[in-house]
């Protein structure tokens, strides 16, 4: 009988300034020796059995490492089971005769064994499974919301897999993308950063909004910003990331212009495991992890349950980040430094394999300084307290299969804002944000050539913010909603002896916002030029967008296609164009809740082939047509805001935009242990037209190159695993990119574009004696500086030591 005690572990994480790191550490540590008594009495039992067992191990046959959740099936007695974290296996109920055991594992060569049972326990040798040349089809669910491998899937498909996570020296998730082909990723300060960025296909780089990113098929998206933390995600619940390029409007609505990246998170397949890590690095990083999780089969081993807890802290000093130019001119300038804290917590239900109910709860707390110090006991600081709730449900029925996904996500901002000019001031920013909906797709098989899906999407994101002025009585309030309704069907078919593949979806949108409001409350001289601005209530307004998607490849084999696809793309305008005035950088910014849906018009082709067995080889080219693109743009007037005239902008729809390019992949095992790869990707991403909104705007944006966009993007890496230290190397080219607008020279970086830049990411790791394994990471390895808009600096170098201990 399985005895099962869980600890109670009471979590409070306060931003203070002193204690928000270390209780939080000490809670890691003590946890240890909870988890592990809560393991140990959950250990699986064997009782003797007159019939055969039996046991052993599997591993890699180059790095001798333990391979996890490995098949392990008897042929011919109906029985199997996966290997463990340690990759051992026990296998009872067997026939003491002569059996035939098949062992497996995606990414390795089938290993078969016979052997002669006796009755009772029976110890078999090592196995070892040798890594396959080279494994270039996997399943994905993203593109099409159904499982296909990816070369069934006429769309451009990139998949992260889980030995590309490992082999990655990184701190935050969204850093492994970057070597994936044709991304455009920004994250100038790493580890500091308060936002990362990832676009592809053309998408300027300053916005997150026009590329959707799901965890678990859950959007993270914020309606009101659009922005992604990526500092919430914990890389120890990654199990893959599935890149799907193009506008995918037709499956997912609105955010998914560019492309989808989908982050899957693990499903514990295998007996208790308990895994803890520290880690020690550049500018005083401390950090520790734990991770624990397994499952356990019920009722003769058709049900099954599982859970997954990571909790993670880590706090570093930081770094100046300003130029020596404005350290020189403000002596308030201190260090950007960081502290944050992290749980996660997953636990799901099977029944026969058939039905599957899944919750995740998630929390986050951080606190990042921005680099300037007054009066306030941290400076200018930005926090962020994320918790959210996701229920999952996938069934199945004879031929029908069913997904439905529920989840509230929320965010509660704070930013603390304070400089001396000529007077003191000192404002919080504190804004919520929420985001629920409810995710449903319903599939059918039709005969064995045809799939059909259809389902409905509900979302809806809010927010209620205030700039609270201590300086003065001011207060500055926003808010508003945005609801989203959807329907979408699919069809899949499959002709000419499965050679010709055919997709084609629609998806019809409705969104609607509401309950806007911007308004000052008791205004002062500090405000009073917004008095004008307010809008106390907003009209509500409403948009539909119809995004139909036609794709199809033709197969001369099992490794070779090409495919070609249109798609449609749409997105909404984000909650705070269209509900929020206030200071943006050059300017001033007004709310326009008339702000209309932009759209995007998407035709590519592409090819996959081997052309030998131990490579493959991937392009794809599109263009893209861009219609009411959204734009801050002038409306002619000017506004002083204490420091001067500044002009006044508005988002507006002004330009229609064309993106064309190229992007291709080339990967290549040399050996069973080494392994290379390299990618390359050509943009072209122009206004073609510009539509003024004031007579007396001077500005024509008509041919201009959109900003932070690359036109050449490349990247490389190396994997090397053996017996001694496994190594890996990766390189990255960012091309140069125009900086504004209007394509100008900029006064403070001194050049009309950012320059290009490359840098170099190494690591190194070790497990050793089974349960312990070192690693060492050093990202940018030569040391590259390289800049953002306000010339604020990258951190440069950055070493991490880590050592963690598996049981």
């Amino acid at each position: 009988m399985v005895k099962i005690v869980m600890s109670q572990i009471n979590l409070y994480l306060k931003s203070s300034e002193k204690n928000f790191i270390s209780p939080f550490l000490r809670i890691l540590l003590f946890s240890i020796p909870l988890f592990s008594i809560s393991l140990l009495s959950i250990l699986p039992t064997y009782r003797a059995s007159a019939q055969s067992c039996i046991s052993g191990q599997l591993v890699n046959s180059v790095t001798a490492e333990p391979i996890a959740d490995a098949s392990i099936v008897v042929t011919g007695s109906g029985t199997g089971t996966i290997t463990g974290k340690d990759g051992i296996y026990h296998l009872c109920n067997l026939p003491a005769d002569s059996v035939l055991i098949t062992c497996s594992y995606m990414g390795f060569e089938t290993f078969i064994y016979r052997t002669s049972l006796q009755p009772g326990e029976n110890k078999l040798p090592l196995f070892s499974l040798q890594p396959k040349a080279f494994p270039l089809d996997e399943l994905v669910i993203t593109a099409t919301r159904t499982e296909n491998l990816i070369l069934n899937t006429p769309v451009r498909v990139n998949l992260i897999s889980q030995k590309m996570l490992k082999s990655v020296p990184m701190q935050n998730i969204d850093e492994v993308l970057k070597y994936a082909p044709g991304i455009n990723y920004s994250r100038p300060f790493g580890i500091y950063s308060t936002k990362g960025i990832v676009t592809m296909r053309g998408m300027s780089g300053k916005e997150q909004g026009r590329v959707l990113i799901l965890v678990d098929g859950v959007p993270i998206n914020k309606s009101d910003g659009g922005t992604v933390d990526w500092n919430m995600i914990d890389m120890n619940s990654v199990q893959k990331i599935e890149i799907t390029k193009g506008a995918g409007s037709a499956v997912y609505g609105g955010n998914a212009m560019g492309g989808i990246i989908n982050i899957i998170s693990k499903v514990p397949d295998s007996k208790p495991y308990l895994n803890a890590s520290i880690e020690y690095g550049t500018f005083n990083t401390i950090g520790g992890r734990i991770s624990t999780g397994g499952k356990i089969n019920i009722k003769n081993q058709q049900n099954s349950w599982y859970w997954l807890v990571n909790l993670s802290a880590k706090h570093s000093d930081g770094y100046i980040s300003q130029s020596e130019a404005d350290v020189k001119v403000n002596p308030y300038i201190v260090k950007s430094n960081m502290k944050e804290a992290g749980i996660n917590f997953k636990t799901g239900y099977s029944i026969a394999g058939k039905h599957t109910v899944e919750a995740m709860v998630n929390f986050y707390n951080d606190k990042r300084g921005t680099g300037e110090k007054v009066y306030q006991p941290e400076g200018n600081t930005t926090d962020h307290d994320s918790y959210g709730i996701i229920l999952n449900y996938r069934g199945q029925i004879k031929n029908i299969k069913l997904n439905s996904s529920l989840y509230s996500l929320t965010e509660d901002y704070k930013k603390v804002n304070e400089y001396l000019k000529d007077d003191y001031t000192w404002y919080n920013v504190l804004s919520t944000r929420r985001d629920y909906g409810w995710f449903t797709s319903l599939t059918a098989a039709m005969g064995k050539q045809q799939l059909v899906t259809g389902g409905f999407d509900y979302k809806n994101g809010s927010v209620d913010a205030y700039d609270m002025y201590y300086t003065s009585t001011d207060i500055v309030y926003n808010k508003g909603k945005m609801s989203t309704y959807a329907l979408f069907a699919q069809d899949e078919i499959t002709l000419l002896s499965e050679r010709l593949r055919i997709i084609a979806g629609l998806r019809f949108d409705m969104a609607s916002f509401y309950d806007g409001s911007f308004r000052i409350e008791n205004p002062s001289m500090e405000t009073e030029f917004m008095m004008g601005y307010q809008v106390p209530d907003m009209p509500e307004k409403n948009w539909n967008a119809l995004s139909p998607r036609l794709s199809a490849q033709y197969k001369w084999n099992d490794d070779t296609r090409v495919y070609a696809m249109y798609s449609h793309g749409f997105r909404p305008s984000v909650l705070d164009d269209l509900c929020r005035s206030g200071r943006i950088k050059g300017g001033f910014k007004i709310a326009n809740p008339s702000v209309k849906p932009e759209y995007l018009n998407n035709y590519e082709t592409g090819i996959d082939l081997k052309p030998t067995l131990k490579s493959a080889f991937s392009a794809s080219v599109y263009y893209s047509r861009g219609k009411d693109f959204q734009y801050y743009v002038s409306n002619g007037e000017t506004i002083d805001m204490g420091f001067g005239e500044r002009p006044i902008f508005i988002r507006a729809n002004i330009s229609d935009v064309e993106m064309y390019g190229a992007e291709a992949e080339l990967r290549y095992n040399i050996l069973s242990s080494l392994s290379v790869f390299a990618n390359y990707a050509y943009t072209h991403s122009t206004i073609l037209e510009y539509h003024k909104i004031a007579g007396n705007d001077t500005i024509d944006l008509a041919g201009n190159f959109l900003t932070d966009v690359p036109e050449h993007i490349f990247a490389a890496g190396v994997n090397y695993s053996n017996r001694i230290v496994n190594t890996s190397v990766f390189v990255r080219y960012t091309g140069s990119m125009y900086i504004n607008d209007q394509n100008t020279w900029d006064e403070i970086l001194l050049s009309d574009k950012y320059p290009a830049y490359t840098t170099v990411d190494l690591k190194l790791w070790k497990s050793f004696k089974k349960h312990y394994n070192l690693s060492l990471n050093i990202q940018n390895l030569f040391d590259v500086k390289y800049y953002d808009s306000k010339y604020a600096v990258c951190p440069g170098r950055f070493i991490t030591a880590e050592i963690a201990v598996n049981f």
